[in-house]
């Protein structure tokens, strides 16, 4: 990752400004960097439900803004190399006051998940002293947003070591593997831009898949070399061809050399057909990483969905207006899905003949609502619940209302209770 990199953030209103005036942030951010972004969040949070003033989608994209810096931070502090064994990092948790009950100790390897959410449980229980300066400090509560943040991703890097465990073998030297991965990385890392959670899927994803991609592009390039030696084979047959029939035609020539004409013609042709089989060998080998190849991604998306879910989740007073800022695997919100029709939980409160749709948030059951007609269509935009829509997907199956509300209910409150 280039060292100069920019994150920029979203365009703040007034109100926020005053708070922290937040800049494009170059390479990785620094403490008071940090601090800014936190302090923007919690305020933007207060006043989230304050009509006039709450803007939900602000505060998704200012949660994205310190997903992208808590990320540039992490890759200095923890990728030297390519994503390193975790079994050898210490992550060690920032000192709490006293009046925090809960006491941390460092994680030492892959974290297990009764840590993961300890960290959680010190983290909302340090945020209830926020509004009495003397007992909240705006870098504890960075430090232990950081510490969160790099246990969670020492878990991720666990799994995608574990879901690429026998990687591919395409018969390459170690060296060319590593010099091409490193060509990719200095390619991604010049063309990226890290606004949004979209560009994040690549990067979280590349290093997970060098030696896929070494293995993909040599199998492709010896299958155009074959392709190009089979169509030099094809267009010398036809020359041949062509010298064959004028021969014949031609009866003062000798017949003995007419017969070796047509031997090595038929010789040519079997070379043409091995050639062939061999395009079309390796074509098959081809696939085989590149179902690999979606796989890896695929799971990755998954994870960096539950990473943002997280981030949400970890915001304190959530209401029923965060269930918009909740993304698909896709990375996609409700307000901009086809599937969903573009419309949001908020729209629907609005609506008459929306139903209630219980979700607990922040463990506390609050009300949204949904109209019937939009069931399926959400459903489908959470990838859930395939077995109560008909086989196109936008349609629930007759008498499955209830079940699909309810389907939908558990879903999001597993998302942000």
């Amino acid at each position: 990752m280039s060292s100069d990199e920019v994150y920029s953030p979203p365009e703040l209103p007034q109100h926020l400004k005053h708070i922290c005036d937040l800049k494009p942030i170059v390479g990785a951010p620094s403490d008071e960097e940090l601090v800014g972004i936190h302090a923007v969040i919690q305020v933007a949070n207060k006043v989230i439900d304050v009509h006039g003033v709450g803007d939900s989608a602000l505060l998704f994209r200012l949660s994205e803004h310190l997903f992208d810096a808590q990320m540039a931070r992490y890759r200095v502090k923890y990728l030297g190399a390519i994503f390193p064994e975790a079994r050898g990092m210490t992550y060690t948790p920032p000192p709490l006051p006293v009046h925090v009950s809960i006491r941390l100790e460092p994680v030492s390897g892959v974290p297990s998940e009764h840590q993961v959410i300890r960290v959680q449980d010190a983290i909302r229980a340090y945020q209830q002293f926020s509004n009495v300066s003397s007992m909240f400090d705006p870098r504890v509560n960075l430090e232990l947003s950081e510490h969160l943040f790099d246990i969670q991703m020492a878990k991720h890097m666990q799994r995608v070591r574990q879901s690429r465990s026998s990687p591919p073998s395409c018969g390459i030297p170690r060296s060319s593997i590593l010099e091409r991965a490193t060509a990719v990385t200095k390619e991604s890392d010049t063309a990226t831009n890290n606004t949004g959670s979209g560009a994040d899927v690549p990067e979280l994803a590349r290093t997970g898949r060098v030696e896929q991609d070494a293995g993909i592009l040599d199998a492709v390039e010896k299958s155009n070399r074959l392709a190009e030696q089979a169509n030099q084979l094809a267009e010398r047959a036809n020359l041949l061809i062509q010298r064959s029939n004028e021969l014949m035609e031609r009866s003062n020539e000798p017949v003995d050399h007419s017969n070796k004409l047509a031997e090595r013609f038929n010789e040519l042709v079997g070379r043409l057909n091995e050639q062939f089989e061999r395009s079309n060998k390796h074509a098959e080998e081809l696939i085989k990483p590149v179902e690999k190849f979606e796989d890896t991604l695929r799971n990755t998306n998954r994870v960096l969905s539950r990473i943002q879910h997280a981030i949400i989740r970890s915001n304190k007073g959530n209401t029923v207006s965060a269930l918009d800022c909740l993304t698909n695997e896709k990375g996609e919100t409700p307000a901009v899905a086809r599937t969903t029709g573009k419309y949001t939980f908020a729209d629907f409160s609005k609506r008459a003949d929306s139903n209630p749709l219980p979700v607990i948030i922040n463990g506390v059951l609050q009300n949204a609502s949904i109209p019937n007609i939009r069931l399926a269509g959400f459903l489908q935009f959470y990838e859930i619940g395939s077995e109560l829509r008909d086989p196109s997907g936008n349609k629930l199956l007759e008498g499955k209302h209830d079940r699909a509300l309810t389907r939908l209910s558990e879903y999001l409150s597993s998302c942000l209770g």
